[in-house]
């Protein structure tokens, strides 16, 4: 595409396709997805976007823009790629640079995890002047928009925008603007953000290179632990770690992220010390690093560090040899005994574990079959939410939204998708609409289609002319409504053609 626009250091992809919009003239959301995507039904995503693949085969070859430099330098990738392992790094980046649909909020964690990421886009009042100066336009920079650095180390405290990260209209890129990101004056940043700020920086720099897998950071944090004389032998004094840490931030701190360790042995602190079975968030490594390690050390050296780490591989239990064939046969015969009463988990918890613990060691290959064949049936999922409750209270203010926006002006499509989202249980009721009858029949009947959201636009744009005594013309009332003659539905011409009259 000629004129698609270079990305800005550090500009999300996000913004540099609304800045093509606005380069380009393009007015309508869904024509700017077909000229970028050639899809009108992606989903705009600020933070990890997909189709990175299309986007890079729309600059020429010789500006070397490929859909993994697209991943590094403007995207929010680099926040979770060296904490995931490298095998599903490399199944991130195939899902994100691919032309099709990406579960990459779940993949990464960021959908379940602690860390909240802003509400709204967030800009530096100071760096969007110097951007103006500099370029004539301003643009979404990405390290404005990550939890835990709230502050731009030169001019002070990020600015929530007037543009939400996941707006309710899911097909629109916003550009940055001084009507959307008004010059107001800051207030000076706290230091844990300052400090935070310049490792996030380092982070988001970091480019492709092969991370540690989850047993080489548990031997990190263990010898990190065992550096501070925090453990005692093999275990970890977690009382110890949580002093520190919270000596190091302070509580406040901690807490307004959901980050201050809790009372309970499973709070994500005392997990991070142990063995690690699933990724951490950066934000949570970089607290870590930060109270353990002392100042001056670079995120890079620490990743290629922990990489460099061989964990020692745990030998398997050697089975015991020259058992006598009596003894082995009684065994057997308690453990059997003991199965007909009891699971083989229950078995071992209520004085059989003796017996279990012998035949593991000298005939184990036995004890498996059997505890295969007595293996009791996984119990099915309880259903725990009352759904013909949550169909009446969900339909109650389904119409109480239908009633409230039916007679205003200039609202948007009243689509599923818009009622949906007004709902506190959007995703649960979305995915359950089969249990949901009242619900599912409220949408079918009173959900706008295309047609229906025609002509409520044209219908008030006529009325609003024909209160102010302007005569009634076609180009007038499709511009005035937002629509054109090629996107119109075939009942929308026959509304204005034989009730409207033009």
């Amino acid at each position: 595409m000629l004129g698609f626009p270079l990305p800005y250091r550090d500009e999300l992809l996000y913004s540099t396709i609304a800045r093509h919009g606005i380069h380009s003239g393009t007015i309508s959301s869904k024509e700017l997805l077909w000229e970028v995507f050639g899809d009108r039904k992606v989903l705009v995503t600020s933070d990890l976007p997909s189709h990175l693949k299309r986007i890079a085969a729309l600059y020429p070859e010789t500006v070397g823009i490929t859909p993994k430099s697209l991943l590094y330098k403007n995207t929010l990738f680099p926040l979770y790629a060296p904490f995931v392992g490298d095998a599903r790094r490399l199944a991130l980046i195939g899902g994100l640079t691919a032309n099709g649909k990406s579960s990459v909020h779940l993949s990464t964690g960021a959908a379940a995890s602690r860390i909240k990421q802003p509400i709204y886009l967030r800009y530096c009042p100071g760096c969007i002047a110097q951007q103006l100066a500099q370029h004539g336009e301003c643009y979404w920079r990405r390290d404005w928009q990550v939890a835990g650095a709230e502050c731009c180390p030169t001019h002070g405290s990020l600015v929530n925008s007037k543009i939400r990260r996941h707006d309710v209209h899911r097909h629109q890129f916003q550009a940055a603007d001084l009507e959307v990101c008004p010059s107001i004056a800051q207030q000076p940043g706290e230091w844990q953000s300052d400090l935070l700020a310049q490792s996030i920086c380092e982070l988001l720099s970091l480019g492709p290179m092969s991370v540690p897998e989850f047993s080489q950071w548990s031997l990190w944090y263990a010898n990190l632990a065992a550096a501070h004389y925090f453990n005692r032998g093999s275990q970890i004094r977690h009382h110890l770690v949580r002093d520190k840490v919270v000596g190091f931030w302070g509580a406040d701190w901690l807490s307004r992220y959901r980050l201050l360790p809790d009372a309970f042995d499973t709070n994500w602190l005392n997990n991070m010390f142990r063995k690690h079975r699933k990724a951490f968030s950066y934000l949570e490594h970089l607290i870590v690093l930060h109270a353990f390690i002392e100042p001056g050390w670079k995120l890079a050296g620490v990743v290629d560090a922990v990489a460099r780490l061989e964990p020692e591989q745990k030998a398997p239990t050697k089975e015991l040899k020259g058992t006598d064939d009596n003894q082995r046969r009684e065994y057997r015969g308690r453990w059997l005994a003991a199965l007909k009463e009891h699971c083989t988990k229950q078995a071992r918890l209520n004085g059989f574990g003796e017996v279990y613990a012998w035949l593991y060691r000298r005939d184990r290959q036995w004890l498996m079959e059997v505890n295969r064949s007595h293996k009791m049936p996984e119990s099915k999922h309880r259903n725990t939410v009352d759904w013909q409750k949550r169909d009446r209270d969900t339909v109650r203010k389904l119409m109480g939204l239908r009633d409230r926006n039916e007679l205003q002006q200039g609202t948007v499509r009243h689509s599923m998708n818009w009622y949906l989202n007004q709902l506190e249980h959007k995703a649960s009721i979305e995915k359950h609409l089969n249990l949901l009858p009242l619900c599912r029949l409220f949408f079918d009947r009173y959900c706008e289609n295309m047609f229906e959201y025609q002509i409520r636009r044209i219908t008030d744009t006529t009325i609003y002319l024909l209160q102010d005594g302007e005569p009634l013309k076609r180009w007038q009332v499709l511009r005035r409504s937002g629509l054109s003659e090629e996107r119109l539905t075939e009942l929308t011409r026959q509304f204005i053609k034989e009730v409207l009259g033009i």
